[in-house]
């Protein structure tokens, strides 16, 4: 579950952007959690108490403080918890960056700027690698090293980004259980490829980044259109 705060002194931005979020996550069907603070003094105490969230958006200008300050003070604690600015005032834009923020978007809030904002967050989020049952036991890879897998009569063939592959017994099914959902799509019942790995969709073929063809069945072949389009979609890369 992703735990998110929003600390911003007007309470009807807070529900506000609240609701943007709620429609994000939910169409994701990720897990999420929002604490809404309008008094930043609040929100430092809820984190100094022990409190833990994975973004905050934070808003700069407060009646009786300063969010780059507070973040500051909060950073010098070795708080690591990824920040997005928020503020009607531009001019802060250079100053916010000494405490290394994720976004920094101005106010009123446009979905399309919060999309992207919440994109490059789950992007940093996502895990770098997956570890997978295999009968030589726990196997740990790179996701970024996996161009996709392939099945091929009892055993499992890994393709790799470099050229080489490897290989154990053992069933696609089996992989596509453990793997986190969104990372890999099954366009045929002998390939699970890595969508980050494919450049172009074709009839009834995927075209990988390093030129290699995949097959797309018939069966599969809308439902493979659908999830490639939502990845580039959720990413910011398709509109």
């Amino acid at each position: 579950m992703y735990k998110l705060a929003v600390c911003d002194d007007d309470p009807n931005f807070c529900d506000s952007l609240e609701s943007l979020l709620r429609i994000f996550f939910t169409d994701r069907a990720l897990e999420y959690s929002v604490a809404s603070f309008t008094d930043i003094k609040a929100f430092d105490a809820s984190v100094r108490s022990g409190a833990k969230y994975d973004l905050v958006f934070l808003d700069i200008m407060f009646d009786s403080d300063n969010g780059i300050n507070r973040a500051k003070k909060l950073r010098s604690l070795n708080y690591s918890f990824d920040i997005i600015f928020i503020t009607v005032c531009k001019e802060y834009a250079v100053e916010s960056f000494d405490v290394n923020p994720l976004y920094y978007i101005l106010k009123p809030i446009e979905p399309e700027k919060l999309t992207a904002a919440l994109s490059r967050f789950l992007e940093k989020k996502a895990p770098q690698y997956i570890c997978f049952n295999s009968l030589r036991g726990i196997v740990k890879m790179n996701i970024s090293d996996i161009l996709y897998f392939e099945i091929y009569g009892h055993r499992v063939i890994i393709h790799k980004n470099e050229g080489s592959h490897s290989d154990f017994r053992g069933s696609l099914k089996d992989i596509e259980s453990q793997i986190p959902q969104g990372l890999f799509i099954r366009p045929h019942r002998s390939y699970l490829v890595n969508v980050q790995c494919i450049s172009e969709i074709m009839h009834y073929r995927l075209k990988l980044t390093n030129g290699e063809i995949i097959p797309i069945s018939k069966a599969l072949y809308n439902k493979t259109q659908l999830e490639f389009v939502d990845y580039l979609a959720h990413n910011g890369l398709f509109t």
